[in-house]
Parts: C-alpha cells; structure tokens; sequence
C-alpha cells in the first residue's frame, strides 16, 4: 500500500473530483456535438460516475482512520502527502515526526485493500492530484 498515495488524495480529493466534474461535462459536450456518438459517451459518463463512487467510498474509509488520529499527526501527514520529494533531506526530527505518524495512520489504515478498486483508481487519475492549491 503506497500511504503517501493515498495520503495524497485523501488531502486533496476536492480538486480530483473537480478535476472528474469537468471531464464529466466535456464528454457530455462532445456527445451533443458529435452526432450518433450518444451510446459511447454515455458509458464514459457512467463509468466516471462509478470511478467517483469508488474514490467516495474510499475517502470516507480513510476519513475515518485520519479523524481517529491527532490534530498534529494529521498535520504531519498532510505536509507529507504535498510533498513532492522524498523525506531523506528534512531534519532528523522532521523525519521521526513524519514516521512516527505513518506508522500510526498504517496501523490503522489496515483494511484500505478493501477498496482496492478505489486505489487502483488514484493510480489511474493520479495526475489530476494536485496538491499546490
């Protein structure tokens, strides 16, 4: 299990699921002005509605596991979700800190490979992650 991954999305699913929003609405355009392509976008619209649903559902699972940890802990796990390096450069108590509160959020986290659709998802649109906003 890739924790800064789901880290990642768990932080920042609002700019996914506007990212999908908008994925959404361009399909649907391009439904309207391509005639007889009705039928292929409609199964994209369904299936990026069900992408949705799994990423929903996952969300609410780790929402669970990161509201049962400190404020700090949540703190810690946020700034290492952004991050977009690794950790070997930050101080050693940054370090300590930072694993620290991944052991916990692991422990805890432990049947996250119940939605294994979902973080095969977050593979999938993982680019639309964006954690600058």
């Amino acid at each position: 299990m890739k924790c800064k991954r789901l880290l990642k999305f768990y932080f920042y699913a609002e700019g996914l699921n506007a990212a999908l929003d908008r994925l959404i609405a361009a399909v649907a355009v391009k439904s309207y002005e391509v005639e007889g392509n009705g039928a292929e976008c409609t199964e994209s619209i369904l299936s990026i509605i069900e992408a949705k649903d799994e990423l929903c559902r996952l969300w609410n699972y780790l929402d669970k596991v990161i509201r049962s940890l400190s404020g700090d802990e949540i703190d810690t796990l946020r700034y290492y979700g952004g991050l977009r390096v690794g950790i070997r450069k930050l101080g050693k108590d940054k370090v300590r800190e930072i694993k620290r509160a991944l052991i916990k959020f692991r422990r805890r986290a432990r049947f996250a490979e119940r939605y294994q659709r979902g973080i095969e998802l977050i593979r999938e649109y993982y680019c639309l992650l964006d954690s600058s906003a």
